[in-house]
């Protein structure tokens, strides 16, 4: 067993390195996000359609857990881990070699990496606004390039970018990844998320503590007028850049009750007449 593996458990580990963050980790193909803490679609394992299903927050620890309905694979992070890169089900040495991956990747000498860098260092109040201790989001704003050559196949100006505080995360959870920052209603930086740049899964990261049903993307510059409701934060960005204001997206795949009252509420805010879906 290696130093870092020896020197924290299994249910520390699970405790500090989320579901989420392990799907992004392994880049899951042939899942869809069906609400913040869950995930559906065809197993990797068995290759049944609608038979894999990950949350978040399931589990007997309520840390995080996966099932399939078609063969035996389940259980939490590590034992997922553990069988994507081949070893079966419940095997000692994978759960070990797994264990080992995670906190290499997550965590270091028992802290998680998420203390040290930004943004996985958010954490949250009940409202979701306040950022923790030692996190500075201004100071990581300037850490973020918007010129990077990854971001080219977006189509959009650095400019574009760099005024909506956003571009290419070499550090941190968001690391290769669009970094973008969420504004919340006080004005202040509410956390980053994390838009892939590649064919992964999943689309979106959030950092720890973060609801991503709590925010509207593109709601700090509605006016009033007409608004436009896209689906991915990118294109909130393109359409701004050609010149169409008003427009603003939701962070999740599927829209629920709250996100809506929410529209409404910052339609009836910024005296927005209308509602146009693209």
């Amino acid at each position: 067993m290696s130093e870092i593996t020896s020197k924290i458990s299994f249910a520390e580990l699970k405790t500090r390195v989320s579901m989420e963050q392990v799907i992004g980790f392994l880049a899951i193909k042939g899942l869809r996000q069906k609400n913040p803490h869950q995930w559906k679609g065809t197993c990797p394992f068995c290759g049944t359609n609608e038979s894999f299903v990950i949350t978040n927050d399931g589990g007997r620890d309520k840390t995080g857990a996966f099932n399939c309905f078609k063969c035996p694979a389940g259980g939490d992070q590590i034992e997922l881990v553990s069988m994507m890169r081949g070893y079966k089900h419940k095997d000692a040495q994978g759960a070990y070699a797994a264990a080992k991956e995670l906190a290499e990747k997550f965590m270091a000498n028992g802290t998680a990496l998420a203390a040290k860098e930004a943004p996985a260092s958010q954490n949250a109040t009940e409202a979701g606004t306040k950022k923790s201790a030692g996190f500075d989001p201004e100071a990581y704003t300037k850490t973020l390039d918007p010129a990077h050559t990854a971001l080219a196949g977006l189509g959009l100006a650095s400019e574009t970018l760099q005024e909506w505080r956003a571009g290419y995360a070499s550090t941190g959870v968001n690391k290769g990844r669009l970094a973008m920052a969420i504004i919340a209603p006080d004005g202040k930086i509410a956390g980053f998320i994390g838009r892939t740049l590649k064919d992964e899964f999943p689309t979106l990261i959030f950092p720890n503590g973060f609801d991503p049903l709590a925010y509207i993307y593109g709601a700090d510059r509605t006016e009033a007028g007409p608004l436009v409701l896209v689906r991915d934060p990118i294109d909130v960005l393109r359409a701004t850049e050609s010149g169409c204001e008003n427009v603003v997206c939701f962070l999740t795949q599927e829209i629920t009750q709250q996100q809506l009252q929410s529209l409404n509420a910052l339609m009836v805010e910024r005296k927005c007449p209308s509602l146009t879906f693209f």
